[in-house]
């Protein structure tokens, strides 16, 4: 469930990307590579320590059984799991983080284009919540937390549930930027800086 969360929001930011980039077939296909990549690497993971921890099933009474596992993974594989959206992150906030850069200078500024403003916005506070899930998560998987209360408060915070309201606030924030600027208009009109295109 982690692993599917973290897909869509990272796909949905891959669109956002590609929206700055009006669309680009080199960029778009180089991403969508790297998408698929992590999206292997994280199944690969998560088959394999499925496979590694060996269920099995007790009988505890009469109609009563549990499922449980014969081992638990190494924990570097928790951390390696979190590796590939961390660096697919990094990526597409380059990304964004060059165009905010290109259209700054060429504007003095976002007040104009909201849009283009939510776009980077949203991206910088995704990135941020990423690292954040991701340390977390790594923190409760690699550390030996004798205090059950602290180990479960950050395998809470790092949960990718955070994410996952992360996600429709991307999708509800971009819907209210773009009705604001429905009147004055969404796209801008530059002569290096194409214009953004969803599809």
């Amino acid at each position: 469930e982690d692993w599917m969360t973290i897909l869509l929001i990272d796909y949905i930011l891959l669109m956002r990307v590609l929206a700055l980039y009006q669309q680009d077939k080199r960029l778009a296909a180089c991403l969508r590579a790297l998408f698929g990549l992590e999206a292997a690497f994280g199944l690969g993971i998560l088959i394999y320590s499925i496979i590694y921890e060996g269920n099995v099933v007790l009988k505890l009474a009469k109609d009563v059984t549990v499922c449980g596992v014969n081992k638990s993974p190494p924990k570097v594989w928790g951390a390696l799991s979190w590796a590939a959206p961390l660096l697919y992150a990094i990526i597409l906030m380059v990304l964004a983080l060059y165009k905010a850069a290109e259209h700054w200078r060429e504007t003095a500024g976002f007040s104009q284009f909201t849009l283009v403003k939510v776009l980077i916005q949203d991206q910088a506070i995704y990135f941020i919540m990423v690292i954040f899930c991701s340390v977390m998560e790594i923190m409760a998987i690699q550390l030996f937390i004798p205090n059950a209360v602290l180990a479960d408060l950050l395998t809470t915070l790092g949960s990718p549930s955070l994410l996952c309201v992360l996600g429709s606030h991307l999708l509800v924030h971009l819907k209210e930027a773009g009705e604001r600027g429905a009147n004055g208009g969404t796209s801008y009109r530059m002569k290096t800086m194409s214009n953004i295109d969803f599809s």
